[in-house]
């Protein structure tokens, strides 16, 4: 493969997808030419977001003239080594390429992201192509900016599709549109009767009208603290374990018993309700609540496999909700005492048992969650769970 003329430093925490983004708009071409001058299929794969073959890696690294292992800093794929849902060990799957198939826990068609940070920082290469599309943006517990004390944005604020919607079989939506800057909206509108084919919406993405509500400053300050702590957990610098139901677990099970937990909590809400750190964020939680019921009603009048549990275990869409969601299962798992674990988890765990046992079992299966929270999860005797 040979090397392009020109090339680009990645930026810190920069996906693959933003990069051949900004070098497509650096050498005024397409992101489909770009993929395939490095390597890369013409149609850019999803997987390729969390995964890339040795050829396919050192192709890559050649023609942009990066090292092996500045690609793989791109790639969502080194995140599992500290977030469970990307990790084989608690989120099985029988190729690389799978893992974010069907995998709630990234987001794979779409992405959040902060205007402010997609701007760029006032340098010339970013005044000229924009800021990082950056990877923890696609982990559902990323839901704030810590730089600019924002929630992040999960849409378009022109057509209201998830930003950066990409169509299933591609990772870059427009693959052959060389107009559109990588801060732009890339989502197809509907065709008219004056156009041979559908056109961009190319919203600016860095727009920040109509502004977001923000939360009250008491909210704001626990989510801070709350992405804080998910941000340092994230980190390869960070530290090794966590406080989980009662005892310290790596990483890697503690953002496994996060998920868990959150479903756990959507399923039997409102039982966690005194949970919330504050009246917003339990407020938030009623109204996505009520979505997902919404939701799951339908379901149970389709044919063969209702799939009625699944809106319950998806993270939250919006930002505040999945603050919310993420604030009470920080508070639920922070205990140093196993026995305080258990009394804080027992009436979840009673009340997904009555409304959806199949759910309260798989939630709770050994490959599942941490050895901590399955301890605090598990059933009590009839007598003692009266007496409990």
């Amino acid at each position: 493969m040979r090397a392009l003329p020109r090339s680009l430093v990645p930026l810190p925490d920069e996906t693959l997808t933003g990069f051949v983004l900004r070098l497509s708009h650096r050498l005024g071409t397409t992101p489909g030419e770009i993929a395939v001058r490095t390597g890369l299929p013409s149609r850019l794969p999803l997987g390729f977001l969390y995964h890339l073959y040795d050829e396919h890696l050192t192709g890559f690294a050649r023609a942009t003239q990066l090292a092996p292992a500045e690609v793989s800093g791109m790639l969502l794929a080194p995140f599992g080594e500290r977030y469970g849902p990307l990790n084989p060990a608690v989120t099985p799957r029988r190729t690389p390429a799978r893992m974010i198939y069907d995998n709630p826990w990234v987001l794979t068609r779409s992405t959040r992201y902060c205007p402010h940070c997609l701007a760029g920082d006032g340098t010339a290469i970013q005044d000229l192509h924009g800021g990082a599309w950056r990877r923890l943006w696609r982990l559902p517990v990323t839901f704030l900016c810590l730089r600019h004390q924002r929630l992040l944005q999960h849409q378009c604020p022109g057509c209201a599709t998830p930003a950066q919607f990409a169509p299933a079989v591609n990772a870059i939506a427009r693959l052959t549109d060389h107009t559109l800057h990588p801060w732009q909206c890339r989502f197809t509108t509907r065709p008219t009767p004056l156009q041979q084919s559908g056109t961009a919406c190319a919203a600016d993405l860095t727009r920040l009208d109509p502004p977001l509500a923000a939360p009250d400053a008491v909210t704001m300050t626990v989510l801070l603290r709350v992405q804080q702590q998910l941000i340092d957990l994230l980190l390869a610098s960070g530290p090794e374990t966590a406080m989980s139901a009662g005892a310290p677990v790596p990483v890697l099970y503690y953002f496994a018993d996060l998920r868990a937990t959150v479903a756990m909590i959507f399923r039997s809400w409102p039982v966690a309700r005194e949970y919330a750190s504050t009246p917003c964020l339990a407020d938030a939680l009623d109204v996505e609540y009520a979505s997902r019921v919404a939701q799951a009603e339908p379901l149970f009048n389709t044919p063969g496999k209702k799939k009625t549990s699944k809106p319950y275990t998806v993270p939250p869409t919006e930002c505040l909700a999945t603050g919310a969601a993420l604030d009470i299962a920080a508070n639920l798992l922070d205990t140093h005492d196993p026995g305080d674990a258990r009394s804080r988890l027992a009436p979840l765990v009673q009340r997904l048992r009555e409304v959806d046992l199949a759910l309260s079992t798989w939630l709770r299966r050994p490959s599942w969650i941490s050895v901590s929270l399955r301890q605090a999860v598990m059933d009590l005797p009839t007598g003692r769970r009266a007496a409990a």
